[in-house]
């Protein structure tokens, strides 16, 4: 099997349904992941909302690949907390079942020495993992800033589950001093998601292959090792090349004018790597956007 296509496609929460349905249906994307209805929590949907998405991804024949269970970090001694975390995940296990999607986010909760406190949080966790396998789902940890690859690895070595993987973030790895080489490594067999990002040192987003993730050289370690989870084509193009930024007045508006000019700057790079023979084409997103796409199906043809 092939990796799977997927993403939220929702601009970070700043698009419609019916946008992000768009945007996968133009860009031939037949998975997508959900994490919000216009501007609202999942969890927050009653009955007719639930059943306007259902029926809108029917109409444009699409399906669900992983629930975001939105659930904030907590700490791992609070009792109380667990419970509530618990009782919340239960219930987006029921709404992920309403999709047909057998993946959920999920984030750790907080602590201070993974190998001091593992039997603590193997507990935790397996509260979460035995919730899911009793609705026939399973778990993808999202990366926390809190903790590093090292910490990720220990725990999945600890807590020997098939249900329960690691969503892959080149970007994330890079900005926080971390080599992605070796995070392969590390979780090459409990990857779930991988993010086809790339970016500078600094976090500010390139096409695929011109920045320092060396994310090209992992996907052919991924199709090397027959990788066969998702991949996440969100990038970070809108927030950081496309967004605008209210104009202020004073001393607030050179600073944005400068970072307008950086943006244009920006885009009009992104324009001569994608169009080098179209001068006067200008980039749009869904011009990235499906440059990506195409670079992630050379690879895994």
């Amino acid at each position: 099997m092939k990796p799977i296509l997927t993403g939220f496609l929702d601009l970070s929460g700043k698009t419609t349904f019916n946008e992000q349905i768009n945007r996968a249906s133009k860009h031939g994307i037949e998975y997508i992941a959900l994490r919000t209805y216009q501007g609202q929590r999942l969890i927050e949907l009653g009955d007719s909302e639930i059943k306007t998405m259902l029926t809108e991804l029917k109409n444009a024949k699409l399906k669900v690949s992983i629930i975001d269970s939105g659930i904030e970090p907590y700490d791992l001694y609070d009792d109380k907390k667990h419970k509530d975390a618990l009782d919340e995940f239960k219930y987006m296990l029921k709404f992920a079942d309403k999709f047909k999607a057998a993946y959920l986010y999920l984030m750790l909760p907080k602590f201070n020495d993974v190998i001091e406190e593992i039997e603590p949080i193997i507990k935790r966790l397996e509260d979460f993992i035995d919730a899911a396998m009793r609705q026939s789902k399973k778990i993808i940890l999202q990366p926390s800033a809190q903790y590093k690859t090292n910490v990720y690895a220990y725990i999945f070595k600890k807590i020997k589950s098939k249900d329960i993987s690691y969503a892959f973030d080149p970007v994330h790895l890079v900005t926080h001093d971390e080599s992605t080489t070796t995070a392969y490594r590390l979780l090459r067999h409990k990857i779930g998601i991988i993010s086809a990002i790339d970016s500078d040192h600094q976090g500010a987003p390139k096409l695929l292959g011109y920045g320092k993730t060396d994310v090209i050289s992992i996907f052919k370690k991924l199709l090397r090792d027959r990788y066969d989870g998702f991949i996440n084509i969100d990038n970070h193009f809108y927030e950081n090349v496309f967004h605008e930024v209210p104009v202020k007045q004073g001393f607030f508006q050179k600073l944005f004018s400068n970072e307008k000019k950086k943006k244009e700057d920006q885009m009009s790079d992104l324009s001569k790597k994608i169009f080098p023979n179209e001068e006067t084409k200008n980039v749009t997103y869904d011009d990235i956007l499906d440059n990506q796409i195409k670079v992630v199906k050379i690879i895994f043809k």
